[in-house]
């Protein structure tokens, strides 16, 4: 079935812009865990993997450590001491996103299939001042930490924030920004998706840029909603394209995928 898929969607998307991107510097290192609900009628969907934010001097990039340790891995193998980035299958935590000045940009192809084999990608990007915060008096402590309540509207969701003012670094995970210091937790309402810092340390550490890592990338610059609206053509379509491209599925095989796909009907961001 995982071989359907990534033919399928391997066939449906062609870029025609050539990823040009600048090495990254880092100098601090921050892990969080994140927890996730893929299944908003099911507790029993709920995964954590572990996330980390790479801080430098111009830019930040966020990813899951799993596909870093991964990438990292690999990088190593083909002789580079450099880590770079890798995509998997259509889940809410296969993504690259960088902050850089005042704009934020999520890497990530379409089809959420693997980095590996798949020269397709697309990216759009988001105005850090969208992110409109309300800072609250309520205080905790975190980690040793004293934070602050800080909420704001992101996604479709409402997100609670605790950030405190003895990191004085304007980010947090995922693509959380703007805070007058480090966000340290930060989950929405319903508790679906949170994050949790584990860790933060000093590094010394340097991305490899997409076009060194894989010379035939092709990047896409689109728009966040033609991105999800793409998206969810996929989603809601997977068994039509699938016999589009001239698979062959069987009745059972059908059942399965809608049946897969009902069970993924909550994502981070609501479109």
């Amino acid at each position: 079935m995982k071989n359907l898929f990534y033919l399928l969607f391997l066939s449906l998307f062609h870029f025609n812009v050539q990823a040009q991107e600048k090495p990254a510097k880092f100098d601090t290192k921050i892990m969080y865990k994140f927890t996730y609900q893929n299944d908003s009628i099911s507790s029993a969907s709920r995964k954590s993997v572990f996330t980390q934010l790479m801080i430098g001097d111009d830019e930040s990039h966020f990813q899951t450590l799993s596909k870093f340790r991964g990438d990292s891995a690999l990088a190593l193998a083909q002789g580079s001491n450099m880590s770079f980035y890798r995509y998997g299958r259509i889940e809410p935590n296969n993504f690259l996103i960088v902050k850089r000045e005042d704009i934020i940009s999520t890497y990530e192809p379409v089809n959420g299939m693997g980095f590996k084999g798949n020269n397709e990608l697309s990216y759009y990007e988001e105005k850090k001042v969208d992110m409109q915060w309300e800072i609250h008096p309520d205080t905790a402590h975190i980690h040793n930490f004293v934070c602050q309540k800080a909420t704001t509207d992101w996604g479709g969701r409402t997100w609670v924030a605790w950030f405190t003012m003895d990191i004085p670094i304007s980010d947090g995970p995922y693509k959380f920004c703007g805070l007058p210091g480090l966000v340290l937790s930060i989950s929405d309402r319903d508790k679906y998706f949170t994050f949790d810092m584990v860790s933060i340390s000093k590094v010394n550490g340097v991305s490899v840029t997409l076009d060194q890592l894989r010379p035939d990338l092709v990047l896409q610059k689109t728009t966040k909603d033609n991105f999800f609206k793409e998206r969810k053509k996929l989603r809601n379509n997977m068994t039509e394209y699938a016999l589009l491209t001239g698979a062959r599925l069987s009745e059972e095989s059908k059942v399965n995928i809608r049946a897969e796909m009902k069970t993924d009907n909550n994502h981070i961001e609501r479109h």
